[in-house]
């Protein structure tokens, strides 16, 4: 993090919050509770990290408006409406600049027939196929690629050696993490007799504005036509998309998700980590998935489910419940039985 120190009313305009306190204490980073100092500006999430906050060494404290604070013990505030909100707003002004252009590394390789925005930062050993475009302000970090006729929109940023492989386009303000594959085959083939035939994989994918892929996640192009992901999606690191899926906007899917090919997910669509879902079937809007969950039908818009296999996450909890009191249950039983003595049969 930077060492620039920032007045705490700058700080606290930045979030958009108010002063409670003394503004003109200097902070020098931001930390989580225990690691705070009396330089530190820290935050409390929720009503279980306020008092954890006003016991830390941390000179001020990002709290919500709602929040009743008696003692402050000192420290300077600055009240929000939205804790975390107000937070990345703050980090922001700590977060290094990104490189600008226009500057091409001497060992990067730009085609002739690729076009190049203004004020392009091209970082040493990229690669730019021929037939792509960048659009103006994009950032190539080293090592990373772009095939032919690719499209990288304005202002995204392209972490080291991640790749944006033939004809896939990148929307604007997309951030594509280190290790990222975005147009890699489909896994396709055609079992003929004992072997099998790779079925080419003709088409390509499409990431809307404001996507977040994370480190080492795939994308797969599509067997023909387009594999999508819609605009402020955000996917985090190890996420397998096979080819043919279509993702709604504003979905997040977290680590270790593997999607099938062919599924359909609508908008506001939210997995938790390791879920499986399996191909050709269509997950609604607003669903919800629980960690761990694998998705083996379509889902209605707006349901909530998780468990192996996912069901209404209500349901599943109530039969991990009644499955852990199965022993006692099953110690009654046997109780019940041995008072009654040994069966007899009636003659």
């Amino acid at each position: 993090m930077a060492s620039t120190s920032h007045a705490l009313s700058a700080l606290a305009a930045a979030a958009g919050g108010e002063i409670r306190g003394n503004g003109d204490v200097p902070i020098d980073r931001v930390a989580a509770v225990d690691e705070a100092d009396d330089r530190a500006l820290t935050f409390a999430v929720d009503e279980r990290w306020v008092e954890k906050a006003l016991k830390s060494r941390a000179a001020a404290v990002i709290v919500s408006r709602e929040t009743a604070i008696a003692d402050g013990g000192g420290k300077s505030f600055i009240l929000v409406d939205n804790v975390r909100e107000a937070l990345a707003a703050v980090l922001r002004s700590f977060e290094r600049p990104r490189p600008r252009g226009p500057f091409t590394h001497r060992t990067a390789i730009v085609d002739p027939d690729a076009r190049v925005g203004h004020n392009v930062w091209i970082d040493a050993g990229a690669f730019i196929g021929p037939g792509a475009r960048l659009d103006d302000d994009v950032v190539l970090s080293a090592g990373s690629f772009v095939g032919r006729d690719a499209v990288i929109g304005a202002r995204t940023i392209v972490h080291p050696r991640a790749l944006i492989l033939d004809y896939c386009v990148i929307g604007a303000d997309c951030v594509l993490q280190a290790g990222c594959v975005i147009g890699g085959d489909g896994f396709g083939f055609a079992r003929v007799g004992s072997e099998q035939i790779k079925i080419p994989q003709l088409g390509n994918v499409v990431l809307g504005d404001r996507v977040e892929i994370g480190a080492c996640t795939t994308i797969d192009r599509a067997v023909t036509g387009t594999t999508s992901i819609g605009a402020g999606t955000k996917i985090d690191n190890l996420v397998q998309v096979a080819h043919n899926v279509q993702i709604g906007r504003n979905c997040t899917i977290c680590a270790q998700t593997g999607i099938a090919g062919s599924t359909r997910i609508g908008d506001n669509v939210i997995m938790a980590g390791q879920v499986g879902i399996v191909g050709h079937i269509q997950i609604g809007d607003n669903c919800i998935i629980g960690a761990s969950a694998k998705v083996i039908g379509s889902l209605s818009p707006n349901s909530h489910v998780s468990g192996f296999y996912a069901q209404d996450h209500r349901t599943d909890i109530e039969q991990k419940v009644l499955l852990r009191k199965l022993p006692k249950l099953f110690e009654q039983v046997r109780e019940l039985m041995n008072a009654r003595g040994p069966s007899r049969t009636e003659p």
